[in-house]
This record gives C-alpha cells, sequence and structure tokens, in this order.
C-alpha cells in the first residue's frame, strides 16, 4: 500500500483538544510532511487521530481465548455447559487439555458458576479448566484437580481454585510455542482494528518470549510495554529494548477481583462471602518494593480493595518517606475502592492510577455486580475519574481485556452512574490516547500532526461516538503506524478521492 498519500479533510483530534477546522496531510514514505487548510472545506469529513494506548492487557490470552472454548457470551449456566459441550464435541479425541475461558455469572440466572461435577458430567477423561472473566478464579473438572494437586500439593476437593493456584495453571498446562505465536498474531489484528497501538502487557506466563519472537520476525506491529512477574525481577533490570517492544516493570498483585470475591476489603461483602484476600504480606510487600526501587525497575500493583490499596498506599510511603516517586516508577492498576483519603495521600506520590473504565460499563451499573456485592453506599464511591482528574493525579485506561474494547471504556467513563465522576468526552479520550505525561508508556500527543508524524488512526465518522458503547459507531478505517499501513485503508477511501495516492 502506498505510503505517499494526502489525506483530505480532515478534523484532528489529540489528547488536549479537537481542531474541528478542516486540513490536509500530506505524508511522504509514511511520515507527514505537510499540514494545511483544507483545500475543499465542504467535502466528507475524515477524521484523524493518535491511536489507543490499553494500559492494562493480557493481550497473549486474548488470542489465546479465540482457540478455547470462549464462554463469554453465555446468557446462563445452563448456556455455559451447553456451550462446553458444543465445544468438547469440536475436538479430537487425542486433544489434551481443555480451556474455557470468560465465564461470569454475575448476570446469570442461577447466580453461580458451574461445578467440577457438572464438568465431570461432560468430560471425565481429560483435564478440563474453566477460568472466570477475571482470571481470579477458576474450576477443575476431577482430572484436571487430581494432575493439578500431583504438582501443587493440596487443593479445595471442590475443584475451586482462586488466586495463584488459578493464575498457575497456566504453566501446568502451558501452549505450545506455535499456539502462543499464532494466539499472539491475532489479538494484535483485533487490537489494531480498534485503533489500538499500544499496550502495556500485564505479566502473562510466556509473554515476554512470544513479543520477542514477533519482534525478531519484524512482525510486532504495535508497541509494547511489558510488565513481568516478580520473581523475574532480574530479567527486568538487565532488559535492553527493542523496536516496539519495551520492559515496563515488575506486576506485583496484592489483592484478587469484586467478582471472585477475593478483592480485599476493610469491610466484608454484603452477601457474606468474607472480606477478600490480602495476598501479601505487608513487610514482604515493602522489601519487594524497596528491592525495585533500588534497581529502578518500576512497579505496577494491582490493588482493587480499599483493604489492599490502604496497604499499597502505606507501602508506597514507607519506601519514599512520603516524598514523590521518581517519574513513572509506580503504577497501581485497578484502583476501585478509592475514597477522599486515599487520594489525598496517592497525589503528592506521583503514583498514576491505571483504571478500567469498561468495567464501570458492564458492572459498575445500579442493580449490577458490584452493587451487589459492597452495597450502594459503597458502590456509589467505585471508580471516581473525575475527581482524580481534578486533583491532577496521572490517570490512565486500560481494560485488562474484559474485554478489549475502547469503545466500552468510553462509556463506562463518559456515563459513569456518578455523575461527579464522570469525564467529558473529550477528557476521556484523551486519557486514552495519551497517557498523563508520568506514566512509564507515555509520549507527547498534544498537537501529534506536526512534521514527521509517522502514526495515526482513520475514521470516516467522529470517534466521540465511541462514547456510546458501539465500536461500529465509528469504525477504524485504517491504521498507521511507524509509517507503515498497519490496518489497510478501505478501498473505498482511495476511490473517492478522500486519500489522494
Amino acid at each position: 500500500m502506498s505510503k505517499d498519500f494526502t489525506l483530505r479533510s480532515v478534523v484532528l483530534q489529540d489528547a488536549d483538544h479537537r481542531d474541528d477546522s478542516l486540513h490536509d496531510l500530506t505524508f511522504r514514505d509514511g511520515r507527514m510532511q505537510d499540514c494545511r487548510p483544507a483545500r475543499d472545506q465542504s467535502a466528507p469529513r475524515l477524521y484523524a487521530t493518535c491511536g489507543f494506548h490499553d494500559a492494562h492487557v493480557h493481550l497473549l490470552h486474548e488470542g489465546l481465548v479465540s482457540i478455547r472454548c470462549d464462554l463469554a457470551q453465555a446468557s446462563s449456566l445452563a448456556e455455559a455447559l451447553d456451550l462446553l459441550s458444543t465445544y468438547l464435541r469440536t475436538l479430537p479425541a487425542d486433544h489434551p487439555v481443555v480451556w474455557g475461558e470468560r465465564w461470569d455469572e454475575s448476570g446469570w440466572p442461577e447466580r453461580r458458576g458451574p461445578s467440577s461435577a457438572e464438568i465431570d458430567a461432560l468430560e471425565s477423561n481429560r483435564p478440563v479448566i474453566l477460568r472466570r472473566i477475571c482470571g481470579h478464579r477458576a474450576v477443575l473438572n476431577t482430572k484436571a484437580l487430581t494432575e493439578a494437586q500431583a504438582a501443587l500439593g493440596p487443593l479445595d476437593p471442590s475443584g475451586q481454585l482462586v488466586e495463584e493456584q488459578a493464575w498457575g495453571l497456566s504453566t501446568l498446562w502451558p501452549p505450545s510455542h506455535v499456539e502462543r505465536r499464532e494466539a499472539l498474531l491475532t489479538a494484535q489484528e483485533r487490537a489494531l482494528s480498534m485503533g489500538i497501538t499500544r499496550v502495556s502487557e500485564m505479566g502473562s506466563t510466556g509473554a515476554l518470549e512470544t513479543y520477542e519472537g514477533l519482534a525478531d520476525e519484524g512482525r510486532l506491529l504495535i508497541d509494547a510495554l511489558i510488565y513481568v512477574r516478580p520473581e523475574r525481577l532480574g530479567d527486568a533490570a538487565a532488559y535492553r529494548s527493542r523496536p516496539g517492544l519495551s520492559m515496563g516493570g515488575v506486576k506485583i498483585f496484592t489483592d484478587g477481583s469484586i467478582g471472585a470475591r477475593t478483592a480485599a476489603l476493610r469491610e466484608g461483602y454484603v452477601d457474606k462471602t468474607g472480606w477478600g484476600l490480602l495476598l501479601l504480606p505487608d513487610g514482604e510487600l515493602r522489601a519487594l518494593l524497596q528491592t525495585c526501587f533500588e534497581r529502578r525497575v518500576p512497579v505496577a500493583i494491582h490493588a482493587i480493595g480499599d483493604a489492599a490499596l490502604e496497604q499499597v498506599v502505606g507501602a508506597f510511603e514507607n519506601v519514599t518517606g512520603k516524598r514523590p516517586l521518581p517519574t513513572g516508577w509506580g503504577s497501581i492498576e485497578h484502583a476501585e475502592l478509592l475514597d477522599d483519603e486515599l487520594l489525598s495521600r496517592i497525589k503528592p506520590l506521583g503514583v498514576t492510577l491505571s483504571v478500567q473504565p469498561n468495567f464501570v460499563a458492564q458492572w459498575g451499573q445500579p442493580g449490577g455486580l458490584y452493587e451487589e456485592a459492597l452495597g450502594r453506599a459503597r458502590f456509589e464511591r467505585m471508580n471516581p475519574f473525575g475527581e482524580i482528574r481534578r486533583l491532577g493525579i496521572p490517570l490512565t485506561f486500560g481494560s485488562d481485556c474484559m474485554p478489549l474494547n475502547p469503545a466500552l471504556g468510553l462509556r463506562g467513563a463518559v456515563h459513569h452512574p456518578n455523575e461527579v465522576y464522570r469525564l467529558p468526552v473529550g477528557d476521556a479520550l484523551g486519557v486514552f490516547f495519551g497517557c498523563d505525561q508520568y506514566h512509564p508508556a507515555a509520549d507527547s500527543r498534544t498537537d501529534w500532526w506536526q512534521p514527521g508524524v509517522s502514526g495515526l488512526v482513520l475514521y470516516t465518522e467522529d470517534p466521540a461516538l465511541l462514547a456510546a458503547g458501539d465500536l461500529a459507531q465509528a469504525p477504524v478505517r485504517g491504521v498507521l503506524w511507524r509509517g507503515e499501513w498497519v490496518k489497510s485503508v478501505d478501498e473505498e477511501l482511495w476511490q473517492t478521492g478522500a486519500i489522494d495516492r
């Protein structure tokens, strides 16, 4: 596809503002040479933006789901089991292990996930693992439980595993190198189709090596910031970046998820399922942060519940003596149950809050999972995006691949159920496009249409329409990244003259 072209009658959107006047943009060899007022101000509009940055993904896992049993569309437990039964019939008899992914009981009439016995009734001769959408809970059939116990020691006899035991299953039944490679290629194509050009990959097993393989082949088309688990801190400290691939730092878990009832709370869940789990003792967390701090390795810390957030903020304060952190060194991932006191302590630290507004769109509406689990008072205080922005705390948006969809995230940010916490659509787009300046993936997103720029996302509909939560409202018509068309421009745009060769 030609890298010499002119885009006609373009509206420009960056991380800070939109220029509604029309421009013609001329590119030579994939780089912009000139931006001038449009020759025809009455022509149909194009819209150009910088690419989305998804600040929290598991892109490798996103691709693996495409070759596994995807239960995300099940509207009931019965339907989920039917989907699994149908999937099992498609597998060859010698297929060694069965994975089902992304079940979510929060909207099911049964209000519970599958049981080991129900899976056994469908498949008992080979291991079957069904993982909840959050990844923090999994249920195994008897065959899988027996094999897992042989490797990990005694487990819950019900076959219900949470947190480290649920995550660790990928190391017991790992996908092959070929499966990982093809999965990441599939997920990368899906990301580009949504205008996502930069991702922060959060510690998936085998992700670093798979990204490196694509980079070495010249097939890594997006920019990726990779986080690894604490046991690979040495690798993170010694890592040397390559084109499109950089080390983000270490990903640390301090609690679980609200859906799995493992997010750590100051007060218990209203359905009397406990208080959640703190996964690290205070001293161990502080020692780990101190080591990362001394070795200049950034950290991204998963903390959802207010008890986990209290622990994490205290650990940051302990390591730094309540002084500002080095630029880009620390982020808190998810950070859903924040209150004013926690925000007041976070602000002077310079910590980035890496949040998932798509969670609000899916589970943070009245009568939804969050209100059911936490009660009205806590539900109404969750995910205070507007307050975070007003305080000037660095903020970035990610999806956690639940699902990979910036439109759904925009809907959660713009239509937050608490009006005080809503963001104007321009601000929400800006967070998705640019990140705040302290995030390690940040770069200049203000007036990105300067000479020499080699990346943009092209639309024929206003990208502000994505705030309805529907990618069909403003489908991506082409993606230029690093001077190459990584998503080809729709042919009709060449034919209509909206783009001149």
